[in-house]
């Protein structure tokens, strides 16, 4: 759920926004503020993770109170002037709408900062349909998918860590990922590991914790990272 806050001075724009909102079941407005000054005292007491921000404002223009914003959350411009276009995605808004909004554009820039959702799926149970065969030391090896923790690549070999110990497999971490795709259980964090999703037990900015394995985030899946945690984090 995507918690929205509505910064809009004008009250006929502001209802047409709550209207549109109302419609799109994974958002939430929490407020409409008519003004800067409201809005710093509603960010300043809650969480939020999207402010639909008009630009002509009294007192302070939604162009300086984003810049104010040491954390901004993402910031959707909603105004009636194409001329701060440019300067709004300088600052770092995710999109510009200029009034009147049609539904469908407005529902198009509403997508930009709604989880990519995955197939919701339940656990399988472990030793059924869940069987990858892999080949190690001349032989073919079963290996049940769910008892994986992680995977771990090593230049042409890839190292499977599960319940069953550590088996060495000679291909690349891209064969690899394609072959656990099918199962939905893996996420790839870094450049040499995968891990089993359902075995993370800590996180950071950083690193994850599998078994007691610190494992790296690598800057290129940060955001998949940061995915994860929007869809399944608490409040």
């Amino acid at each position: 759920m995507i918690k929205v806050l509505i910064v809009e001075d004008e009250p006929l724009a502001a209802e047409v926004l709550q209207m549109y909102l109302h419609k799109i079941p994974e958002v939430q407005l929490i407020g409409t503020c008519t003004n800067a000054l409201q809005a710093f005292g509603v960010l300043n007491k809650q969480v939020v993770d999207l402010v639909l921000l008009d630009i002509n404002m009294p007192e302070i223009s939604g162009v300086d109170f984003l810049k104010s914003l040491k954390n901004p959350p993402p910031v959707i411009f909603t105004t009636a002037h194409t001329e701060y276009a440019v300067t709004s995605y300088d600052i770092g808004a995710i999109d510009y709408l200029v009034k009147p909004i049609s539904f469908d554009r407005f529902l198009k820039a509403i997508q930009k900062v709604l989880p990519k959702a995955e197939p919701t799926i339940p656990l399988p149970e472990k030793g059924t349909n869940n069987m990858l065969f892999v080949r190690s030391d001349g032989k073919w090896l079963k290996i049940d998918v769910t008892k994986i923790w992680f995977v771990e690549g090593l230049k042409d070999y890839v190292r499977i860590w599960s319940d069953e110990g550590r088996i060495t497999v000679h291909s690349t971490m891209k064969n690899f990922e394609e072959q656990l795709k099918p199962f939905q259980l893996f996420l790839r964090v870094h450049k040499s590991y995968i891990v089993n999703k359902h075995e993370i037990k800590e996180m950071s900015d950083s690193s994850l914790q599998v078994h007691g394995q610190a494992i790296p985030i690598g800057g290129t899946y940060k955001d998949e990272v940061q995915q994860l945690i929007k869809m399944h984090r608490l409040g």
